[in-house]
């Protein structure tokens, strides 16, 4: 766009700093002395020509007192962590407007400024201007724009500003084409692993072993309906455990169990009542029930432990959102990973299958078995799509189970929190799922700190040992 470097006639030269490809950034040198705007006359001059909004004679004084720097091929103008003040116009030459992935976001034109006066106000930049070929740039600290007079300044000021617009246009256009391109490769993933986590939960192979897995008791199945029953009473579903010799076995059983640790045996339901709270009697009773249909593996008790855990954890989660019934949702957790015995038994029968089957996600052929034992839609549905808030949004989740999927997945984020497991905590739809629960003015982890985690301190006795251990760390 210029002719570059060229003296004047009034002997205005540009000052030339190389920049090499290894370098960060432009050469600095030491700032000139100050001295008077030197007058520059456009009449005769071979250096800069005219530029959109600036005069000859604007170019010409920029050119006198502004250092110009050359940059190689791959040097960086400006990275995400540069802070000097100034702003740089590209003279001639290419450079791309790079993000921390080293894609090009978009190329600015000659003539463009770059990089506002404030930006040692608004923080580090977003991306980095990277020489795509070797190209000269102009350097406008902020002592030399001082120097600058009025009316120029302004010229100055309104181009970088006009400039800037441009750049916030076009970077909204490149956020408005990455967000219609993000909705398609959603879709896409949401159809293939719905149409893939169909097709092989459906299988007759998978029927055949569903068929082997130990059902439920009849009483575990009967209290189960009374959970997902509106008109069900908590006084009532304690009747029935009174009135059945087997859940009131299962019960005791599991409250005396190492799992809790507590001191005293407890040897009476209205005891257990008392410690667990109506809700906390049938969280244990099916918790003690779905261990019966799990093998007596180390592998299964791991899951069965995760299972308890993570109940817990939804329990405390609905609570804080308000829900009506926080012990469905600490039944749905408690049963969420109930599809790896289906797996596991799966493999066993088809150990040719293994490495393919290592990479098949469990909670379809979860939700199949609970359908075969007859349990209630809203659960099977809810652990069937347990998955979903990991990529697709909220409204790709049906409203009538929306909001147990949302505390299910919360919670076992949380459980994975409080074990270490960070490999998860990346969340992109986090803000649309707590949304969904109506978690407002706090992020997932402050909803953590703040309400869950408290409410389950506040009751360290009748958690698993496990859970009241990792929390108290």
């Amino acid at each position: 766009m210029f002719g570059f470097l060229k003296r004047n006639h009034h002997g205005v030269t540009a000052r030339e700093q190389p920049v090499s490809r290894a370098g960060r950034g432009p050469v600095q040198t030491q700032a000139p002395a100050a001295q008077p705007m030197p007058a520059a006359s456009p009449r005769g001059m071979e250096g800069p020509p005219s530029v959109d909004g600036l005069r000859d004679t604007d170019m010409a004084t920029l050119y006198g007192l502004a250092k110009v720097n050359v940059l190689e091929d791959g040097a960086v103008l400006r990275g995400p962590e540069d802070r000097d003040g100034a702003v740089h116009m590209l003279v001639k030459g290419e450079l791309a407007f790079q993000d921390g992935t080293g894609r090009t976001l978009l190329r600015p034109a000659a003539g463009t400024w770059i990089d506002p006066f404030d930006a040692t106000d608004s923080g580090k930049p977003g991306c980095a201007a990277v020489a795509t070929g070797p190209a000269s740039v102009l350097a406008l600290d902020r002592a030399t724009y001082d120097r600058l007079d009025p009316d120029l300044r302004l010229r100055v000021l309104t181009q970088v500003q006009t400039h800037r617009h441009a750049v916030v246009r076009a970077l909204a256009a490149r956020i408005d084409e990455l967000n219609a391109r993000n909705r398609v490769l959603m879709d896409a993933l949401y159809r293939s692993r719905q149409t893939a986590d169909a097709d092989l939960s459906r299988t007759e192979t998978v029927r055949q072993i569903i068929q082997k897995v130990p059902r439920l008791p009849v009483s575990t199945a009967t209290l189960l309906g009374k959970l997902f029953d509106e008109r069900s009473t908590n006084a009532e579903v304690v009747e029935l455990v009174k009135s059945d010799p087997s859940l009131t076995a299962a019960l005791l059983k599991a409250i005396n169990s190492p799992l809790y640790g507590l001191s005293h045996k407890i040897t009476h339901i209205n005891h257990a009542v008392t410690l667990l709270g109506f809700d906390g009697v049938h969280q244990l009773v099916l918790s003690e029930s779905l261990r019966k249909s799990l093998p007596e593996t180390p592998r299964f008790q791991k899951t069965h432990q995760r299972a308890v855990e993570t109940a817990q954890l939804a329990f405390a989660a609905a609570q804080a959102t308000g829900i009506r019934h926080p012990a469905e949702v600490s039944t749905i957790a408690l049963l969420h990973e109930i599809g790896t015995v289906v797996l596991e038994l799966l493999k066993t029968a088809n150990p040719h299958l293994e490495m393919v089957l290592a990479t098949v996600d469990s909670t379809g052929m979860g939700a199949e078995l609970l359908r075969a034992w007859n349990l209630p839609e809203p659960l099977c549905r809810s652990i069937e799509l347990q998955h979903l808030p990991a990529f697709a949004l909220p409204e790709r989740v049906p409203e009538e189970v929306r909001r147990n999927v949302a505390l299910l997945y919360l919670a076992n984020r949380f459980h994975d929190r409080i074990h270490g497991q960070h490999d998860r905590l990346s969340w992109p739809f986090g803000p649309e799922y707590l949304a969904v629960l109506g978690i407002t003015g706090m992020d997932e982890s402050a909803f953590f700190h703040q309400k869950v985690r408290p409410a389950l301190l506040g009751r360290l006795r009748t958690l698993p040992k496990s859970l009241a251990q990792a929390l108290s760390a």
